[in-house]
C-alpha cells in the first residue's frame, strides 16, 4: 500500500509537516497505521527528515519525493484516515477502501492541538486492534485510561489517558498528566501537562503549567515557565497564523527555544525556532530572536549556529546539524 502526503501546515517550523506530532505519533505514522493491515505501507513525502519514529506493530517506510501515480492527500487530512480510508478532505481525496467520509483538513498546528485527543483515541484503539501491547514501559504512579507507554512513569504521578509516553521519555515525580499529553521521544515532563504535545528531546523538568500547546524538538523550559491556554474573558483565542479561533490554545514553540526561569507565555502565541525568552511573552516572537522585557533583538547568527551544535551534541544527534542549519539559515521560514 502506498500513499503520498503533500502540502504544509502553519505556522512555519523546522520540522517538515508530515513529521509533526498529532494523536501521539507523527503524521507519517498515522497514515501508515491507518493502512498497515494491507501489508507494508510506503509513505511518500515531499521532504524527508531523519527524525525519530516510534510506531510499533506496523511495517512502513518513509520515502522522499511523491511519485505522480501514487494516491495523494493533504498532510492535514492524513489523521482522518484513521476514521476512513476513503476520504474527501478539503481539495484532496483518496479511495482506499471502506465507507466514504468527509473531513476538514487540519491546516495549522492549532488544529492539530484541538483534534489531538480525538486522534489519539483512534490511534490507540487501532494499535489495540492490531494486537500491540500498549503498556510496556516502567510505571510506578497511577495510570487511568488508555496509555501508550514505552518510557517511564515515576512514583507520585497521576496519568489520565489517552496519553503517550514514548521511548526514553519520562513523567517525573509529582506530575499530573491530563488527556492528550504526548512525550514523543526522550522528553521529560514535571508538574502538569494537559493536551500538551512534546516532540523529541524536550526538557520540562521543573514546575509550571503546560496546556493545549505544541512544543517542538530540543526545547528547554526554565524553572517556573508557565503558559496560558484560556483568556480571562473566556473569549476566543485568535492566533496570527490561522484565520480560525479557539476557546483553549497555548503557544506553538519552535525547535531549540529556551526559556529563562519564571517565563510566562500567553495563549495562542507563536515562538519561532531558536529564540530565547525572558519574562512575559505577550506577542509572537520571530525565529532567531532574544526576547526580553517586550523587546525583540535578532540573535547573532554565528552564536546561533553554535547553540544548535551544543544542543545536538548533548543528545548525540550531531548528524542533524546540516539539516537544521539549512532549514534555519538557507530557507527562511518567514
Amino acid at each position: 500500500m502506498e500513499i503520498g502526503l503533500v502540502g504544509r501546515i502553519n505556522p512555519p517550523l523546522l520540522t517538515p509537516a508530515p513529521y509533526l506530532v498529532a494523536g501521539g505519533f507523527r503524521i507519517v505514522e498515522l497514515a501508515a497505521l491507518a493502512l498497515c493491515d494491507e501489508g507494508k505501507v510506503v509513505v511518500y513525502v515531499e521532504e524527508a527528515a531523519d527524525l525519530p519514529l516510534t510506531l510499533e506493530g506496523c511495517r512502513f517506510e518513509v520515502r522522499a519525493g511523491v511519485p505522480p501515480d501514487v494516491p495523494k492527500i493533504h498532510v492535514g487530512c492524513a489523521p482522518h484516515l484513521l476514521r476512513s480510508r476513503s476520504l474527501v478532505c478539503g481539495g484532496s481525496s483518496v479511495s482506499l477502501g471502506g465507507e466514504p467520509a468527509v473531513a476538514e483538513p487540519l491546516e495549522s498546528v492549532a488544529d492539530l492541538v484541538e483534534a489531538n485527543v480525538d486522534v489519539m483515541k483512534l490511534a490507540l484503539r487501532r494499535l489495540a486492534e492490531l494486537g500491540v501491547e500498549l503498556v510496556k514501559g516502567d510505571y510506578r504512579g497511577e495510570v487511568k485510561g488508555p496509555v501508550y507507554l514505552r518510557g517511564r512513569i515515576y512514583e507520585y504521578t497521576y496519568v489520565e489517558g489517552p496519553a503517550v509516553v514514548g521511548p526514553k521519555s519520562a513523567v517525573l515525580p509529582f506530575t499530573y498528566v491530563r488527556p492528550g499529553t504526548t512525550l514523543y521521544f526522550d522528553s521529560r515532563l514535571r508538574d502538569e501537562g494537559k493536551n500538551a504535545i512534546l516532540d523529541s528531546y524536550v526538557r520540562k523538568q521543573h514546575g509550571g503549567y503546560l496546556g493545549d500547546s505544541y512544543v517542538s524538538s530540543f526545547v528547554n523550559f526554565g524553572a517556573g515557565t508557565t503558559v496560558s491556554n484560556l483568556k480571562n474573558t473566556l473569549g476566543p483565542i485568535r492566533p496570527s497564523y490561522t484565520p480560525k479561533s479557539y476557546r483553549k490554545l497555548g503557544p506553538v514553540v519552535g525547535e531549540f527555544v529556551k526559556t529563562a526561569i519564571g517565563t510566562l507565555i500567553y495563549g495562542g502565541k507563536y515562538v519561532g525556532p531558536l529564540s530565547h525568552l525572558y519574562g512575559l511573552v505577550d506577542r509572537d516572537v520571530p525565529p532567531l530572536t532574544i526576547y526580553r522585557g517586550g523587546v525583540a533583538q535578532p540573535m547573532d547568527a554565528e552564536k546561533a549556529r553554535e547553540y544548535i551544535r551544543r544542543d545536538l551534541a548533548q543528545f548525540g544527534r550531531e548528524d542533524l546539524y546540516r539539516f537544521y542549519i539549512s532549514k534555519l539559515f538557507e530557507k527562511p521560514l518567514l
